[in-house]
Protein backbone atom coordinates (compact mmCIF):
# COMPACT_ATOMS: atom_id res chain seq x y z
CA UNK A 1 0.00 0.00 0.00
CA UNK A 2 1.46 3.44 -1.16
CA UNK A 3 2.40 5.52 1.90
CA UNK A 4 0.51 8.88 2.63
CA UNK A 5 3.08 10.99 5.09
CA UNK A 6 1.37 14.08 7.30
CA UNK A 7 4.04 16.65 7.86
CA UNK A 8 3.18 19.13 10.80
CA UNK A 9 5.04 22.38 10.70
CA UNK A 10 5.69 21.54 6.69
CA UNK A 11 6.17 25.38 6.16
CA UNK A 12 9.06 25.57 8.62
CA UNK A 13 13.02 24.97 7.67
CA UNK A 14 13.38 21.14 8.39
CA UNK A 15 9.76 20.83 6.86
CA UNK A 16 9.67 22.43 3.68
CA UNK A 17 12.87 20.34 2.97
CA UNK A 18 11.42 16.62 3.81
CA UNK A 19 7.98 17.31 2.12
CA UNK A 20 10.41 19.02 -0.66
CA UNK A 21 12.43 15.38 -0.72
CA UNK A 22 8.94 13.48 -0.07
CA UNK A 23 7.63 14.70 -3.10
CA UNK A 24 10.47 14.30 -5.24
CA UNK A 25 10.43 10.59 -4.42
CA UNK A 26 6.60 10.68 -5.75
CA UNK A 27 5.27 9.82 -2.08
CA UNK A 28 1.76 11.61 -1.22
CA UNK A 29 2.35 14.51 1.37
CA UNK A 30 -0.12 16.17 3.47
CA UNK A 31 1.24 19.54 4.42
CA UNK A 32 -0.24 21.13 7.49
CA UNK A 33 0.97 24.25 9.32
CA UNK A 34 -0.51 27.40 10.98
CA UNK A 35 1.77 29.78 9.26
CA UNK A 36 2.52 30.40 5.47
CA UNK A 37 6.15 29.62 4.24
CA UNK A 38 9.03 32.13 4.76
CA UNK A 39 9.65 34.02 1.43
CA UNK A 40 13.36 32.57 1.17
CA UNK A 41 11.34 28.57 2.29
CA UNK A 42 8.65 29.79 -0.78
CA UNK A 43 11.56 29.49 -3.47
CA UNK A 44 11.58 25.78 -2.78
CA UNK A 45 9.72 23.68 -5.73
CA UNK A 46 7.21 22.51 -3.59
CA UNK A 47 4.07 21.61 -4.96
CA UNK A 48 1.29 20.26 -2.46
CA UNK A 49 -0.56 22.83 -1.07
CA UNK A 50 -0.40 23.09 3.28
CA UNK A 51 -3.30 22.43 5.00
CA UNK A 52 -3.96 26.00 7.61
CA UNK A 53 -4.84 23.74 10.19
CA UNK A 54 -4.01 23.60 13.89
CA UNK A 55 -2.20 20.62 15.08
CA UNK A 56 -3.40 21.25 18.71
CA UNK A 57 -7.07 20.60 17.22
CA UNK A 58 -8.07 17.30 18.08
CA UNK A 59 -11.10 17.00 15.75
CA UNK A 60 -10.00 19.07 12.81
CA UNK A 61 -6.55 17.13 12.89
CA UNK A 62 -7.66 13.56 13.72
CA UNK A 63 -10.85 14.30 10.96
CA UNK A 64 -7.60 15.64 8.36
CA UNK A 65 -5.87 12.18 9.22
CA UNK A 66 -8.87 10.23 8.21
CA UNK A 67 -9.88 11.75 5.32
CA UNK A 68 -6.41 11.78 3.51
CA UNK A 69 -5.70 8.35 4.97
CA UNK A 70 -2.67 8.87 6.30
CA UNK A 71 0.08 6.08 6.70
CA UNK A 72 3.02 8.13 8.49
CA UNK A 73 3.69 11.30 10.75
CA UNK A 74 6.25 13.28 10.39
CA UNK A 75 5.69 16.22 13.67
CA UNK A 76 8.18 18.86 12.97
CA UNK A 77 5.91 21.63 14.38
CA UNK A 78 6.90 23.40 17.08
CA UNK A 79 5.71 27.22 18.98
CA UNK A 80 8.41 30.24 18.87
CA UNK A 81 11.45 29.78 20.83
CA UNK A 82 10.18 31.17 23.50
CA UNK A 83 10.78 31.63 27.33
CA UNK A 84 7.35 30.76 28.01
CA UNK A 85 5.36 28.02 29.86
CA UNK A 86 2.94 28.03 27.06
CA UNK A 87 5.62 26.23 25.10
CA UNK A 88 5.05 23.28 26.60
CA UNK A 89 1.55 23.32 26.65
CA UNK A 90 1.48 23.71 22.49
CA UNK A 91 3.86 20.60 22.45
CA UNK A 92 1.80 18.85 25.23
CA UNK A 93 -1.81 18.96 23.47
CA UNK A 94 0.42 18.65 19.97
CA UNK A 95 1.89 15.54 20.65
CA UNK A 96 -0.91 13.82 22.10
CA UNK A 97 -3.12 14.39 19.31
CA UNK A 98 -0.73 12.77 16.94
CA UNK A 99 -0.04 9.68 19.16
CA UNK A 100 -3.54 9.31 19.97
CA UNK A 101 -4.40 9.28 16.47
CA UNK A 102 -1.16 6.95 15.41
CA UNK A 103 -2.98 4.38 18.16
CA UNK A 104 -6.22 4.92 16.76
CA UNK A 105 -4.98 4.45 13.10
CA UNK A 106 -3.10 2.12 13.78
CA UNK A 107 -0.34 4.43 11.68
CA UNK A 108 2.96 2.76 10.47
CA UNK A 109 5.41 5.48 12.14
CA UNK A 110 5.44 8.63 14.24
CA UNK A 111 9.05 10.08 13.20
CA UNK A 112 9.07 13.03 15.83
CA UNK A 113 11.89 16.47 15.26
CA UNK A 114 13.81 16.53 18.53
CA UNK A 115 16.87 18.01 19.09
CA UNK A 116 20.66 17.39 20.17
CA UNK A 117 19.60 20.37 22.77
CA UNK A 118 17.97 17.63 24.82
CA UNK A 119 21.62 16.69 26.01
CA UNK A 120 21.86 20.53 27.05
CA UNK A 121 25.28 21.08 28.89
CA UNK A 122 26.69 17.64 29.13
CA UNK A 123 30.16 17.35 28.64
CA UNK A 124 32.04 14.08 29.31
CA UNK A 125 35.09 13.77 31.47
CA UNK A 126 36.25 11.40 28.80
CA UNK A 127 35.17 13.76 25.93
CA UNK A 128 33.74 11.00 23.97
CA UNK A 129 30.84 11.61 21.89
CA UNK A 130 27.64 12.04 22.73
CA UNK A 131 25.67 8.51 23.24
CA UNK A 132 21.87 8.45 23.01
CA UNK A 133 21.96 6.26 26.29
CA UNK A 134 23.78 8.95 28.09
CA UNK A 135 22.27 10.49 30.97
CA UNK A 136 21.26 13.82 31.36
CA UNK A 137 20.17 16.53 33.58
CA UNK A 138 16.55 16.57 34.25
CA UNK A 139 16.46 20.21 35.52
CA UNK A 140 15.07 22.41 33.12
CA UNK A 141 17.61 25.02 31.14
CA UNK A 142 14.97 26.40 28.71
CA UNK A 143 11.97 25.60 27.44
CA UNK A 144 12.82 24.72 23.90
CA UNK A 145 15.00 21.36 25.66
CA UNK A 146 12.25 20.59 27.77
CA UNK A 147 9.40 20.18 25.28
CA UNK A 148 11.41 17.85 23.41
CA UNK A 149 12.44 15.98 26.53
CA UNK A 150 8.74 15.82 26.98
CA UNK A 151 7.74 15.07 23.34
CA UNK A 152 10.48 12.09 23.17
CA UNK A 153 9.16 11.12 26.87
CA UNK A 154 5.28 10.96 25.39
CA UNK A 155 6.51 9.46 22.37
CA UNK A 156 8.33 6.27 24.41
CA UNK A 157 4.86 5.70 26.56
CA UNK A 158 2.51 4.90 23.72
CA UNK A 159 5.46 2.94 22.37
CA UNK A 160 5.56 0.58 25.25
CA UNK A 161 2.17 1.08 26.20
CA UNK A 162 0.12 1.36 23.58
CA UNK A 163 1.63 -0.03 20.68
CA UNK A 164 2.34 2.94 18.29
CA UNK A 165 5.45 3.02 16.20
CA UNK A 166 7.71 5.84 17.50
CA UNK A 167 11.38 7.00 16.64
CA UNK A 168 12.99 10.53 17.95
CA UNK A 169 15.57 12.46 15.79
CA UNK A 170 17.67 14.43 18.00
CA UNK A 171 19.17 16.73 15.29
CA UNK A 172 22.49 18.63 15.57
CA UNK A 173 22.37 22.33 14.18
CA UNK A 174 21.16 22.07 11.50
CA UNK A 175 21.43 24.64 8.12
CA UNK A 176 20.93 24.84 4.89
CA UNK A 177 19.16 26.94 2.20
CA UNK A 178 16.08 29.31 3.29
CA UNK A 179 17.12 29.20 7.13
CA UNK A 180 16.38 32.57 8.67
CA UNK A 181 18.82 32.40 11.21
CA UNK A 182 22.43 31.57 11.80
CA UNK A 183 24.74 30.86 8.94
CA UNK A 184 22.24 30.86 5.88
CA UNK A 185 20.99 34.26 6.93
CA UNK A 186 24.37 35.91 7.96
CA UNK A 187 25.71 34.68 4.27
CA UNK A 188 22.34 35.91 2.34
CA UNK A 189 23.10 39.65 4.50
CA UNK A 190 26.69 39.07 2.58
CA UNK A 191 25.74 38.12 -0.92
CA UNK A 192 23.03 41.38 -0.32
CA UNK A 193 26.21 43.57 0.45
CA UNK A 194 25.12 44.02 3.92
CA UNK A 195 27.33 43.22 7.25
CA UNK A 196 28.08 39.44 7.08
CA UNK A 197 29.38 37.47 10.81
CA UNK A 198 28.45 34.01 10.25
CA UNK A 199 28.58 31.75 13.25
CA UNK A 200 28.93 28.51 14.61
CA UNK A 201 26.38 27.34 17.55
CA UNK A 202 29.29 25.81 19.69
CA UNK A 203 32.99 25.20 19.70
CA UNK A 204 33.60 23.21 18.16
CA UNK A 205 30.22 22.48 16.48
CA UNK A 206 28.85 19.24 14.06
CA UNK A 207 26.19 21.10 11.86
CA UNK A 208 24.22 18.50 9.74
CA UNK A 209 23.12 20.12 6.21
CA UNK A 210 18.93 19.80 5.88
CA UNK A 211 18.98 17.29 2.99
CA UNK A 212 20.73 14.73 4.92
CA UNK A 213 18.35 15.88 8.14
CA UNK A 214 15.36 14.98 5.26
CA UNK A 215 17.10 11.73 4.24
CA UNK A 216 17.05 10.90 7.85
CA UNK A 217 13.63 11.62 8.29
CA UNK A 218 12.75 9.54 5.63
CA UNK A 219 14.88 6.53 6.26
CA UNK A 220 13.38 6.69 9.95
CA UNK A 221 9.52 6.55 8.02
CA UNK A 222 10.38 3.50 6.35
CA UNK A 223 12.99 1.25 7.62
CA UNK A 224 11.39 -1.52 8.45
CA UNK A 225 13.77 -3.50 10.92
CA UNK A 226 13.27 -2.84 14.35
CA UNK A 227 14.40 0.65 15.61
CA UNK A 228 15.96 1.93 18.83
CA UNK A 229 13.58 4.96 20.30
CA UNK A 230 15.82 7.78 19.42
CA UNK A 231 18.93 8.71 16.93
CA UNK A 232 21.60 11.56 16.83
CA UNK A 233 21.57 12.77 13.51
CA UNK A 234 24.47 15.41 12.60
CA UNK A 235 27.74 15.31 10.51
CA UNK A 236 30.01 13.05 11.73
CA UNK A 237 32.85 15.57 11.90
CA UNK A 238 33.59 18.78 14.06
CA UNK A 239 34.25 21.97 12.64
CA UNK A 240 36.37 25.13 14.24
CA UNK A 241 35.60 28.56 13.25
CA UNK A 242 38.89 28.66 11.14
CA UNK A 243 37.46 25.96 9.01
CA UNK A 244 34.29 27.96 8.58
CA UNK A 245 35.88 31.15 7.59
CA UNK A 246 37.65 28.77 5.33
CA UNK A 247 35.05 27.06 3.31
CA UNK A 248 33.53 30.40 3.09
CA UNK A 249 35.93 32.10 1.69
CA UNK A 250 36.21 29.61 -0.89
CA UNK A 251 32.44 29.27 -1.95
CA UNK A 252 31.75 33.02 -1.43
CA UNK A 253 35.01 34.92 -2.50
CA UNK A 254 33.04 38.00 -3.91
CA UNK A 255 31.54 38.66 -0.17
CA UNK A 256 32.74 40.25 3.16
CA UNK A 257 32.45 38.75 5.99
CA UNK A 258 34.16 38.20 9.33
CA UNK A 259 33.46 35.40 12.06
CA UNK A 260 30.61 36.25 14.55
CA UNK A 261 29.36 35.00 17.98
CA UNK A 262 26.11 33.52 18.64
CA UNK A 263 23.63 36.24 19.25
CA UNK A 264 22.22 34.61 23.22
CA UNK A 265 25.56 33.09 23.85
CA UNK A 266 25.33 34.13 27.23
CA UNK A 267 21.58 32.85 27.80
CA UNK A 268 20.20 30.13 25.27
CA UNK A 269 23.72 29.57 23.93
CA UNK A 270 25.06 28.72 26.71
CA UNK A 271 22.72 25.81 27.36
CA UNK A 272 23.97 23.83 24.03
CA UNK A 273 27.76 24.15 24.94
CA UNK A 274 27.57 19.94 24.78
CA UNK A 275 30.16 17.65 23.35
CA UNK A 276 29.63 16.66 19.97
CA UNK A 277 26.72 13.67 19.00
CA UNK A 278 27.54 10.33 18.31
CA UNK A 279 25.96 8.98 14.83
CA UNK A 280 26.94 5.14 15.18
CA UNK A 281 23.70 3.86 16.15
CA UNK A 282 21.72 5.59 13.30
CA UNK A 283 24.17 4.66 10.63
CA UNK A 284 24.05 0.96 12.14
CA UNK A 285 20.54 0.74 12.25
CA UNK A 286 18.96 3.56 10.14
CA UNK A 287 21.66 3.09 7.07
CA UNK A 288 22.07 6.93 8.12
CA UNK A 289 25.29 8.27 5.87
CA UNK A 290 26.03 11.98 5.89
CA UNK A 291 26.59 13.22 2.58
CA UNK A 292 27.45 16.78 2.93
CA UNK A 293 30.63 17.84 4.90
CA UNK A 294 30.66 21.67 5.74
CA UNK A 295 32.84 23.03 2.57
CA UNK A 296 29.53 21.02 0.38
CA UNK A 297 26.94 22.07 2.12
CA UNK A 298 28.13 25.95 2.01
CA UNK A 299 28.80 25.70 -1.48
CA UNK A 300 24.95 24.51 -1.69
CA UNK A 301 24.06 27.57 0.03
CA UNK A 302 25.90 29.31 -1.74
CA UNK A 303 24.77 28.12 -5.81
CA UNK A 304 21.44 28.82 -3.86
CA UNK A 305 22.19 32.35 -3.08
CA UNK A 306 23.19 33.43 -6.39
CA UNK A 307 20.57 31.70 -8.17
CA UNK A 308 17.91 33.38 -6.02
CA UNK A 309 19.76 36.65 -5.55
CA UNK A 310 17.40 39.34 -7.14
CA UNK A 311 14.25 37.93 -5.30
CA UNK A 312 16.08 37.51 -2.06
CA UNK A 313 16.79 41.18 -2.63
Amino acid sequence: MAATVLITGANGFIGSHTALLFESLGHKIVPLDIVPRSRDLSLLPIKSQSHELDVTDTRAFTDLCRKEKITHIFHAAHPRRDEDPKVLDFCLQAMRNILETAKEMNLQRVVFSSSGALYGQLRKKDHSLVREDDPVAIYPTYFYRSAKILGEWLGDFYSQHRGVSFVALRFSSVYGPGLGRGIPLELKKGILGQKCRPFLTRLPDDPVFVNDVAEAVRLACFCERPLSRAYNIAFDQSYSEKELEQVIRKALPEISFEIGKHPHAATVGAHRDRDLLDITLAKKELGFAPRYDLESGISEIAEWLRNHRERLA
